[in-house]
């Protein structure tokens, strides 16, 4: 899998300095499934401040220029932890949240005994622990293409899964775009590619797993980082010059 290209010259800034931010809210009072299901947004930026500091060190820019440049989105990422063991029943909070979150908690929950399905348990190589769910994964157009999706989704899913048996996800377009069967099937097939390069695997129908308790997903993780420092270097290499 390879990062570098020609392409360069189009993204909007150095890649070495995008960060994550990690936001999660609940109320003090839980309502509904609030102690089952963690609903974690994840954005993925370059600071206005940190961008007009990288931009001073190594270009010519009067204060005008650094005052007015803002903050760069890079893309955002949904994730969903559903405790296993908390008040609720995991599959009526994974029904009550979404529809997408709701098709995969079909393929591995057991309705009838509040666990996994015995497919799943038998799938994982420790099928004890919360379920993590990779809902969306979206990039801004500008920053496609340069391999950035499965190593921003990997730090992510590392940082969030702690505790979590497995990471469960439904390849599919997220973007909103209108698409034919046909266009979405080939999309989905794109992705589960894709996501394949950070451990996930086919499961049941479409629904793919990351089994946490596995050494392949890290080894898989350090070599998508190690393509985003040859990618950071490339751009470096191009710009600074």
């Amino acid at each position: 899998m390879t990062t570098a290209s020609p392409a360069l010259s189009r993204l909007p800034a150095d890649p070495s300095l995008i960060s994550l931010s990690y936001r999660h809210e609940h109320p003090l009072k839980a309502f509904e499934f609030d102690d089952t299901l963690e609903v974690w947004t994840v954005r993925a930026r370059i600071d206005a401040d940190i961008l007009a500091e990288d931009v001073a060190a190594h270009g010519a820019a009067d204060q005008e220029t650094l005052d007015a440049i803002e903050d760069v989105a890079v893309g955002r990422m949904s994730f969903v932890r559903v405790r296993m063991f908390g008040p609720d029943d995991p599959f009526d909070a994974m029904d009550a949240y979404t529809g997408d979150v709701s098709r995969i908690g079909e393929r591995v929950l057991d309705v009838g005994r509040s666990g996994f399905t015995r497919d799943f348990e038998e799938a994982l190589a420790h099928p004890v622990g919360d379920l993590l769910v990779m809902d969306r994964v979206i990039l801004e157009p500008a920053w496609r293409g340069f391999g950035l999706g499965p190593v921003l989704a990997g730090t992510a899913i590392r940082r969030l899964s702690q505790g979590c048996t497995a990471v469960a996800c439904e390849p599919g377009s997220a973007d909103g775009r209108e698409m034919t069967e046909e266009q979405h099937h080939e999309a989905a097939a794109k992705l589960g590619r894709l996501w394949s390069t950070i451990g996930f695997e086919p499961f049941q129908d479409d629904v793919h797993i990351l089994d946490c308790h596995l050494q392949r997903p890290q080894d898989l993780l350090a070599g998508r980082q190690e393509e985003f420092s040859v990618l950071c270097r490339s751009w470096r290499d191009r710009h600074r010059s």
